[in-house]
């Protein structure tokens, strides 16, 4: 696609990304929205999104995160997921909330 100029990074602000060879945008939970990327992710079979971004890149890192919040979640006790630990995720303090300051 002509908005994938670069080839996607395997890490952004001290996170893992997610690389997906299936995504057009060659991230999992990004997609083009208009002229921006949007970032979604998947909690208990809904769909939660985290905001639209001005790069693939920031769109990423805000998957990333919030993934790896989720999987703290999970390992505290706090949330139970089924078994999908493929990529490792990077585990920032930033809430998904905070990640989509990019709106």
């Amino acid at each position: 696609p002509a908005y994938m100029l670069e080839a996607p990074v395997a890490e952004a602000e001290g996170l893992r990304l997610h690389l997906s060879s299936a995504a057009a945008t060659g991230y999992k939970g990004v997609c083009k929205d208009g002229s921006r990327f949007k970032a979604q992710h998947r909690v208990d079979g809904r769909q939660v999104d985290l905001g639209t971004f001005g790069t693939a890149v920031e769109a990423a890192v805000a998957y990333a995160r919030a993934v790896g919040q989720e999987k703290a979640e999970a390992s505290r006790g706090g949330k139970k997921r089924g078994g999908k630990e493929r990529s490792g995720g990077g585990g920032g303090g930033a809430s998904a909330a905070a990640a989509s300051e990019g709106g």
